[in-house]
């Protein structure tokens, strides 16, 4: 799993530093996802442009902690995450590399919700193509990776204290209501060479830019959004020998102003961690799953591996009606699948709840995120780790049987559970 801790412990983590560093310009458009895994690329003399992540995927988690400020009136600090997978196929010929892949946007929070189930605010899917001149090509640009271009490190030897500069763009939705705008900017960037960081080398670049954005420069943006201005301060830190995970460490302060007069002003640290993910043999494990249930004489549990991973759909779950109470028949099927998902030694659990088509949209979706929060309360109560879960609802909008009788709409009754290859 990618890591999801402070500084430190990220640290202790990270191997010792090549003896030299040679620094190599990254794939521009790929941004932070090509420069996490630069390592290899410079032990060996390839180009970035011809390496990929072992196994061809990767996974981001993007954490922010921001005050908030709307028309200078403190309104808190809240906690943000974003955790993207992607996979990445590089055609030789044209030295295009084509990502694709997820990116769950997760309930902002109060504090720093370490260790605990994180609810699922949205799922977006991304596909775009990064040419061999370090363009990005989207039919539909979505909001994400939010940060692109950026670092970039040049082809050459660098010592101590050498500077350079190249461009970037921040996509920023100030708001929180799914209008995204492109801002570009123009980076300074200095090798600081190796430092000693919880008693181990360090090699570091610091990096700073400035945001100036007026009305229109975004066609697709934001047409509300007057301006933006701030400023970003940014240490780089990556393992050159191992591909160890690659982190930043974003000092943020950023001022938007709306067409209205509204302002909204956050400060704070954007923290991003960036790994391979520990492949995952996603047939052995079904198969490993599958067997377990039927050892444990479990039903109505479907194993089949699927894109985003392997797929557990516990079907007709009895839940107490019209609420969240799972009924006591039910313990012995779920304590199977708790027991199955033990065996599972890294990786997050998906967990997906659905509704029978049933009273409103509304009490629909409630009902489906309290019951697949429900299940998770229960696995994580029988020794999976609670931090390992996201959770998400439904509602009804996804039956697998018309919801014409009572046996129909227990079959759209259930709960999905995914093991994530991340």
């Amino acid at each position: 799993m990618v890591p999801r801790h402070d500084w430190p412990i990220i640290m202790n983590e990270m191997t010792a530093y090549a003896a030299s560093l040679r620094l190599r310009r990254p794939f521009l458009a790929v941004g932070l996802l090509a420069a996490a895994f630069c390592a290899s690329a410079l032990e060996t003399g390839e180009t970035l442009a011809a390496f990929l992540p072992p196994g061809n995927r990767m996974t981001m988690v993007e954490k922010s902690d921001l005050r908030r400020y709307e028309t200078g009136k403190f309104i808190g600090l809240a906690c943000r995450e974003v955790r993207g997978i992607l996979s990445m196929e590089r055609t030789a010929e044209t030295g295009t590399t084509r990502c694709s892949g997820t990116f769950y946007v997760l309930e902002e929070t109060r504090h720093n919700a370490a260790n605990v189930a994180r609810r699922i605010d949205e799922t977006v899917p991304v596909s775009y193509s990064i040419l061999s001149d370090g363009s990005w090509e989207s039919a539909e640009d979505a909001a994400y990776p939010s940060l692109r271009g950026f670092p970039v490190l040049p082809d050459r030897n660098l010592v101590v204290g050498e500077k350079w500069q190249a461009g970037g763009v921040r996509v920023l939705d100030p708001m929180r209501d799914g209008r995204f705008t492109r801002v570009k900017f123009y980076c300074d960037y200095r090798y600081d060479g190796e430092r000693i960081a919880d008693g181990r080398r360090v090699r570091t670049v610091t990096a700073k830019y400035a945001l100036r954005y007026r009305k229109g420069q975004d066609p697709q943006g934001d047409g509300n959004l007057q301006s933006v201005s701030g400023s970003h301060d940014v240490t780089v830190s990556l393992d050159p020998r191992t591909g160890a995970p690659f982190f930043l460490r974003d000092g943020v302060e950023e001022s938007c102003t709306y067409t209205d007069g509204t302002t909204v002003v956050f400060k704070g640290f954007i923290l991003t961690w960036i790994s391979a993910p520990v492949p995952l043999d996603r047939v052995e494990t079904a198969k490993r799953i599958a067997e377990k249930l039927k050892e444990k004489g479990t039903g109505d549990v479907e194993v089949e591996v699927q894109g985003g991973g392997v797929s557990l759909s516990v079907n007709r779950i009895h839940f107490v009606a019209d609420r969240d109470e799972v009924l006591p028949g039910e313990t012995a099927r779920l304590e199977a699948v708790a027991e199955a998902l033990r065996g599972i030694p890294a990786g997050s659990f998906r967990v997906i709840g659905h509704a029978a088509d049933f009273g409103t949209a509304e009490s629909q979706q409630e009902l489906s995120v309290n019951r697949a929060k429900t299940v998770v309360d229960f696995l994580s109560a029988h020794g999976i780790e609670a931090g390992r879960f996201l959770y998400e609802g439904r509602g009804g909008r996804e039956p697998v049987a018309p919801n014409d009788s009572e046996e129909n709409m227990a079959k759209n009754r259930r709960v999905q559970i995914i093991i994530l290859e991340d």
